[in-house]
């Protein structure tokens, strides 16, 4: 069951244009139904402090973070954005995750992320870790491996694990 789905790194100037005009629609969505942690500080994704330490990170030569596009037919149906920790104990820490809402409930969210798994193994990480914001997106990572940890974040929010 491919569905035709592709990931694709984000390359250049116009990859980035495009992936904060999506991380935008994205973050407002999440800042409505974030119930887990403390409250949400939209504000701080907006600000040039978040995206200039995302940049940062983006252009390091240490352990990048790197944004994929998830597409379909050659249309963008969701973006993920993460960081492997190479030089520490291998994690990859899954920042964001998003299908669009109008591609939501057809299969592509598992698919993409089984793509995204096998990219980050292949790359060499031991373990993904992520923070849920809700109770769906806590059902979501659950039903593919995600297990809750006893450790929070500096927002009170869970880390979930998962060993590759």
């Amino acid at each position: 069951m491919e569905k035709n789905l592709r990931l694709s790194m984000a390359k250049n100037e116009y990859d980035i244009v495009t992936f904060w005009k999506m991380f935008d629609s994205y973050i407002n969505e999440l800042s409505l139904n974030a119930s887990f942690g403390d409250e949400f500080d939209l504000e701080y994704f907006y600000s040039d402090e978040y995206r200039n330490a995302i940049d940062k990170l983006r252009t390091r030569e240490t352990n990048p973070l790197r944004i994929f596009f998830i597409t379909k037919d050659e249309n963008i149906v969701g973006f993920l954005m993460h960081v492997t920790y190479f030089d520490e104990d291998r994690k990859c820490f899954l920042m964001e995750y998003c299908i669009a809402p109008e591609h939501r409930k057809l299969g592509y969210g598992k698919l993409a992320y089984l793509m995204v798994q096998k990219y980050i193994k292949d790359e060499g990480a031991s373990y993904i870790e992520l923070t849920p914001t809700n109770e769906s997106n806590e059902r979501f990572w659950s039903s593919v491996g995600f297990r809750k940890s006893t450790d929070m974040d500096e927002d009170n929010k869970y880390y979930y694990r998962k060993s590759l």
